[in-house]
């Protein structure tokens, strides 16, 4: 079994911090959300990687107003350390972090979901949820973050199409914890809703908790 550095590491950090971290950063993320859907360049034909730049450095704009401004960073397309040879290398998409070490961090990926899509529901699992259950990000972490780029102004639909994917992916690439099922996590975040699920990282023998949360881009 491949032992995961990184899980010894956050072993050593008390769990309350690693909620403070996720909340702190989807926070901000949420703060920013309003700048980044008025810029002009961000509409429903743009691709992830343009907005998720844009929202990255409005992230940043956020928290150098906050007093005092948290300790953490915001780094963009960090490349995984765990490369596979079944899959390709993945750029993470936000990577949060907020110690010196390397192996320490928070990561926030981001797709775009439309309600009646089920090909952008498969790439928010198979090439989001799935890399942290693989281990590709986040090995033998406690939390991960999913936002979805809701393109059709129903949220509720997209997350409804998104979590039956999720249910009848194969458990094998999900990690999926159906008897945790996807539970909502209306307290989690000030004011924004969330749900959670939770996928086992079988190479790492570690149970990661992923957050979802989801923003309109009109």
């Amino acid at each position: 079994m491949v032992r995961s550095v990184s899980g010894r590491l956050n072993l050593d950090i008390r769990h309350d911090a690693q909620i403070a971290v996720m909340r702190t950063a989807l926070q901000i993320l949420h703060q920013a959300w309003p700048a980044v859907a008025s810029d002009s360049r961000v509409t429903r034909s743009s691709n992830e990687d343009d907005i998720t730049n844009i929202l990255r450095r409005r992230m940043s704009d956020v928290k150098r107003t906050m007093t005092p401004p948290p300790d953490m960073r915001f780094e963009r397309e960090s490349q995984s350390d765990a490369a596979e040879d079944k899959m390709d290398v993945g750029l993470i998409d936000i990577m949060v972090c907020y110690t010196w070490n390397e192996e320490t961090y928070f990561v926030i990926e981001c797709k775009r979901i439309w309600s009646t899509d089920n090909t952008l529901a498969l790439k928010y699992v198979r090439k989001g949820t799935n890399r942290f259950a693989s281990g590709k990000y986040s090995a033998g972490h406690a939390f991960g973050a999913m936002v979805g780029y809701v393109l059709c102004g129903d949220t509720d639909r997209c997350v409804e199409r998104v979590r039956a994917v999720l249910a009848k992916e194969p458990v094998a690439g999900t990690g999926y914890d159906a008897q945790h099922g996807w539970q909502i996590q209306s307290d989690l975040i000030p004011n924004v809703g969330a749900a959670s699920t939770r996928h086992l990282q079988a190479s790492y023998s570690n149970a990661i908790e992923l957050i979802h949360t989801f923003v309109h881009v009109s």
